[in-house]
């Protein structure tokens, strides 16, 4: 609908235009009317019309002067006069300001028609020439944008003299339901920010953003306002921050990871490079230890807290959700170890299932994965190890009596049972009248008599079976405690005599 504007300082002629014209059946809707040349270019100003149909002679400004003002101050309508003169100088004029049409009194109602016709065809022509060169512009744009995120030499060429920011940082905007209109949305949330880029990365139309020239703070302030925004339905990964061009290849690849290994990262929503560990995680079998012994003082609390933490240890560069599977099946296969060698009583009560190893494989994030863990360890833990009524003290003498055979210290008792370490020795010695090391001492080498019996095991073997790793220090503690070393033992046949 074409806006309208009638500019004449005799009411009657306005009315009659108004009247004549089928407006409606030309796409037209008359918006404002003015008495006078000064008036006429303050509406014009005001309502900014596609045409104006203005008599040339009025009181202050005429017709031509008030359309010269107005091209001054920057309007693009088509102007239509109307004068009683048929002066061919006031033509030249007219033309040489940019009317369309300079039409006679009285008007012909056909004429006039056929001039806003002709006005309005050249307004929907123009309009359509600015918009291919607009979409002409975006897609270039578009193109050089997505030649720096893949590294082109030549896109990088191309803006080295165009460039002049301090700075750059690629961002991507999963939508998690796919949607067209959540990718529309991360376009209008930056529609009126300045230096900001905006393409499509894939074929669904994931946003790629590149920033130019703003601070990291004001980009992670942008993009966390984005996320909080539009909460749970985007997942956002930010790139590192550059300082040239030719670097914005690395920014964002930096993010094109943090998408790729989504299943890493999505329970943190929103993901920036420092979020990305520089080393990778403990082992495993220290992992599986620890959450055995949680399981067996049956502390849920300490178990969560530890899941958690494993949960974040997998967030280190270089990690891939194919391998982060792995990890998670790696140890719970080694807490699954650690369980069967409980007592036989108990090795029901203790199984992981392989229907829940299997289900880990099919979890949507790691997240997810960790916390069917926690909950499942945490059903053991109650089934096995959490109808008992022992004191504290009876469960350390028992779990010392469980796990001799690992590395073992008082300090480790102390973070499993939650006690200050020198506290813990205090009460073990009243509770045993040993400290621990001796007590620890008695238990191996009781065990190590029972296999050094046994024709199957040599002496290194069953150093390391109960705990010792320095095969020497294993031979100091034996002859200690028995007066005899563990060859001359074992050649006794098991006897101290």
């Amino acid at each position: 609908m074409f806006k309208i504007l009638l500019v004449d300082d005799e009411p009657n002629v306005r009315q009659g235009i108004k009247m004549m014209i089928p407006w409606e059946e030309l796409g037209c809707e008359v918006v404002g009317e003015a008495d006078d040349g000064d008036d006429g270019l303050s509406k014009i100003m005001l309502l900014s019309p596609d045409i104006v149909i203005a008599d040339i002679k009025m009181p202050g400004k005429t017709g031509i002067e008030m359309t010269e003002a107005a091209k001054a101050l920057g309007f693009k309508g088509k102007v239509l006069i109307l004068s009683g003169y048929s002066d061919f100088t006031y033509a030249k004029t007219a033309i040489a300001l940019g009317v369309e049409n300079f039409i006679l009194k009285p008007v012909d109602e056909d004429e006039l028609i056929d001039a806003i016709k002709a006005a309005g065809e050249k307004i929907t022509r123009e309009r359509e020439h600015r918009y291919r060169q607009e979409i002409g512009k975006e897609y270039l744009n578009e193109q050089l944008v997505k030649g720096l995120f893949s590294g082109s030499s030549d896109a990088v060429i191309t803006v080295m003299n165009k460039y002049e920011y301090p700075g750059y940082c690629a961002a991507v905007v999963c939508s998690r339901s796919s949607s067209e209109a959540d990718n529309k949305e991360v376009r209008r949330f930056f529609g009126n920010s300045g230096n900001v880029d905006i393409v499509s990365v894939d074929l669904s139309g994931t946003p790629g953003i590149l920033f130019k020239g703003w601070s990291r703070a004001d980009i992670k302030a942008a993009l966390t306002k984005l996320y909080t925004t539009y909460k749970d339905r985007f997942y956002i990964a930010c790139g590192e921050y550059v300082l040239s061009p030719a670097q914005i290849k690395t920014s964002y690849d930096c993010a094109e990871y943090i998408v790729r290994c989504r299943f890493i990262y999505d329970h943190l929503g929103i993901v920036f490079p420092e979020n990305i560990r520089r080393t990778s995680p403990e082992d495993t079998a220290d992992y599986a230890d620890r959450i055995f012994a949680y399981m067996e003082i049956n502390d849920k609390e300490k178990l969560g807290h530890l899941l958690d933490s494993f949960c974040e240890s997998m967030q280190f560069d270089g990690n891939t959700p194919e391998r982060a599977k792995v990890i998670c099946l790696t140890m719970v296969m080694e807490v699954k170890t650690r369980l069967s060698r409980g007592s036989a009583e108990k090795r029901a009560e203790c199984d992981i299932s392989d229907e829940f190893i299997d289900s880990l494989q099919s979890a949507e994030s790691l997240k997810e994965a960790v916390d069917s863990i926690k909950e499942e360890l945490g059903e053991i833990s109650d089934r096995a190890f959490g109808k008992t009524t022992k004191s504290t003290m009876e469960r350390v003498v028992q779990y010392i009596k469980a796990n001799y055979n690992r590395e073992l210290r008082l300090e480790i008792l102390a973070g499993i049972f939650g006690y200050n370490s020198a506290y813990l020795g205090k009460v073990f010695h009243q509770y045993t009248g040993e400290n621990f090391n001796n007590y620890l001492d008695r238990i191996r080498i009781t065990e190590a008599k029972r296999l050094l019996s046994m024709e199957e095991y040599k002496v290194y073997e069953v150093a390391e079976m109960v705990g010792y790793t320095n095969i020497n220090y294993f031979h100091n503690k034996f002859k200690k405690y028995t007066g005899m070393s563990p060859l001359v033992f074992k050649k006794n046949g098991g006897s101290e005599e």
